[in-house]
């Protein structure tokens, strides 16, 4: 239940954010990093934890590589970031450049996926052999 905790803290952080730019518009901005930081911060911590349960369950099963894990990963990381990019450029009211940031982020996972896409063209093609 720390979601509703995780939650709150978001909605307190954007209430403040705008009472605060009523009053004293440029320090709107650093109330709401204040509360990006915190969130973050927490967030940090979940994914560390998932990342030592994840690389504890794989070392016991060969089933994937870890050129492959280590790929997903990264791909993971793009999404993220290129959400959070995009999302930055939404609230800016530049939904135009937000949807060539998603385009970017997707060009660039499909680019890292072409080695998977053929390993996989090739396991199919022996299978069917």
């Amino acid at each position: 239940m720390e979601i509703i905790k995780f939650a709150l803290a978001g909605i307190i952080c954007a209430v403040l954010t705008v009472t605060v730019r009523q009053s004293k518009p440029e320090l709107a901005v650093f109330v709401q990093l204040a509360g990006i930081t915190v969130l973050a911060f927490f967030a940090v911590e979940y994914l560390k934890n998932i990342f030592i349960e994840t690389d504890g369950l794989l070392a016991e099963t060969e089933l994937i590589s870890e050129g492959y894990l280590s790929l997903l990963v990264k791909i993971l990381g793009i999404a993220v970031i290129t959400k959070i990019g995009s999302d930055i450029c939404s609230d800016s009211s530049n939904s135009a450049l937000a949807t060539v940031v998603e385009l970017v982020g997707k060009s660039v996972i499909l680019a890292m996926c072409l080695s998977l896409i053929k390993t996989l063209a090739e396991l199919a093609k022996g299978l069917l052999e």
